[in-house]
């Protein structure tokens, strides 16, 4: 199946889900108390939340750059291509922005395809280990509830899997010798995401990984109280962790491009076990739902716009004749 049969796929079933969630969310709000707590919530607060937000994507894109080794490659640029992705994330659904990212750090570093998607991979496994832990030690000490329990069991699922992966791929590099010579673009990318993931990392660079990951959600969780607190919703430390852990968790469910809907009714959900009202929780909801998705929606978009351009007059330039080109094409005698 086609890419894009498969974003299609994604579109069918992603959507209708996300609007029976909006749905769910939205039934029984008294939607103008809600309007009404948007319009009064603190400005200076949620400036900071959302500058908390890009300090996420800064740790995030300085744990990727760790999990690739791409040292040639700036921080910067990395930055650069993690807001990107969670752009491409924001507008199409299938999390083709994962895919991206994974073409865009081939092309920078000059790496194998296969080993960038496994970079990806493996920065997406962190997040992921994090943030179970932080479900898991939510519903032990904070708030508890059958669908968090089936939620926290799909992410050990998911990461246990992801684990399973990594072991196999160890397995079949230490018996297989690597041929020398590789037919077939997708055999090329299998086997080069397969030796990436294969690849001894020690003992130390997975802990870093961890601690970059672990601040990352902890300044994801900042934010979310800085977000709580511009409306007056008062969470401790411990509740702003279990909404991060929620929110972020449930992001895997198949929604609607940007989580519409999915996001709304998880984070509603989810405060309402810490006995915050239904429309205080939807106000808070979509308040940190647009802190993080316009800024990164627009960076990511003037982001891409550049680097369109930037290639468009890449190949103007490569096409352009060059200036001796004419006298080449005069006969001999003229040239002279």
């Amino acid at each position: 199946m086609s890419s894009g049969r498969l974003r299609t796929l994604a579109a069918l079933v992603g959507v209708p889900i996300g609007l029976v969630f909006l749905w769910l969310a939205v039934r029984d709000a008294d939607l103008d108390a809600v309007w009404r707590s948007l319009q009064e919530a603190d400005r200076g607060w949620v400036a900071l939340a959302i500058a908390a937000f890009g300090g996420v994507y800064v740790l995030q894109s300085a744990r990727w750059r760790r999990v690739a080794a791409a040292w040639g490659v700036r921080l910067a640029r990395f930055f650069e291509m993690t807001v990107s992705g969670v752009a491409v994330n924001n507008v199409l659904p299938g999390r083709i922005g994962d895919l991206l990212r994974a073409r865009w750090l081939g092309l920078a570093a000059r790496m194998p395809a296969g080993r960038a998607f496994g970079s990806v991979v493996l920065d997406r496994a962190c997040d992921l280990a994090v943030l179970v832990v932080l479900l898991v030690v939510g519903i032990a000490s904070v708030a508890s509830s059958a669908w968090l329990v089936q939620l926290a069991v799909g992410g050990l699922i998911l990461l246990a899997a992801i684990a399973l992966v990594v072991l196999l791929a160890r397995v079949y590099v230490g018996r297989r010798e690597r041929e020398r010579r590789r037919r077939g673009l997708l055999r090329r990318l299998v086997r080069d995401t397969v030796e990436m993931l294969a690849e001894p990392v020690g003992r130390r660079r997975p802990v870093v990984w961890l601690a970059l990951s672990v601040a990352a959600w902890a300044t994801w969780a900042a934010a979310a109280w800085l977000v709580a607190r511009s409306l007056g919703i008062e969470l401790s430390l411990t509740d702003a962790l279990f909404v991060t852990a929620v929110l972020n968790l449930g992001s895997a469910v198949p929604s609607s491009p940007g989580y519409v809907g999915t996001y709304e009714w998880l984070g509603v959900a989810s405060l309402g076990l810490l006995d915050v009202g239904h429309e205080p929780a939807l106000a808070f909801t979509i308040l940190v739902h647009a802190a993080w998705y316009v800024p990164t929606t627009l960076f990511g978009a003037v982001a891409l716009g550049v680097r369109g351009a930037r290639q468009l007059a890449r190949r103007r330039a490569a096409s352009r004749p060059s200036a001796e080109a004419p006298a080449a094409d005069l006969p001999p005698d003229v040239a002279r």
